[in-house]
C-alpha cells in the first residue's frame, strides 16, 4: 500500500513539473493582435535570442483576473503558464513588474 501511495506521488510530481507551468521570466518584446512575442527576462545586449510567442484570448487571466490584453504593455516582465496540451494558448500571466 505504502509503495503505491509513494508510487503516485511520484507520478503526480512529474505530471506538475511537465504540465507547462513557467517558473522563468519573460519580458514582452512585441505584441501583435492575440500573439505576445517574448524574451528571456536577462539578457546580454551582445547576445541574440530566439523570441518565445504565446497567443492569448479572453479566457487568459492575467494578474488573476479575466483581463483585456491592453493591460500589458512592452517591456513588462511576466510568467505565465500554457493552458493544458494547449500550446501556445496561455492560460494565465502574472506581471512581476
Amino acid at each position: 500500500m505504502r509503495r503505491t501511495i509513494r508510487l503516485l506521488i511520484l507520478g503526480l510530481f512529474i505530471v506538475c513539473v511537465l504540465s507547462g507551468c513557467s517558473h522563468e521570466e519573460y519580458v514582452i518584446e512585441e505584441i501583435q493582435g492575440d500573439q505576445l512575442s517574448l524574451g528571456p527576462e536577462e539578457q546580454d545586449p551582445e547576445a541574440s535570442y530566439a523570441l518565445t510567442e504565446v497567443m492569448v484570448d479572453d479566457q487568459t487571466k492575467i494578474d488573476g483576473r479575466t483581463n483585456p490584453l491592453s493591460v500589458l504593455k512592452p517591456g513588462d516582465i511576466i510568467r505565465f503558464e500554457y493552458r493544458k496540451d494547449k500550446q501556445p494558448l496561455v492560460a494565465t500571466i502574472e506581471r512581476v513588474n
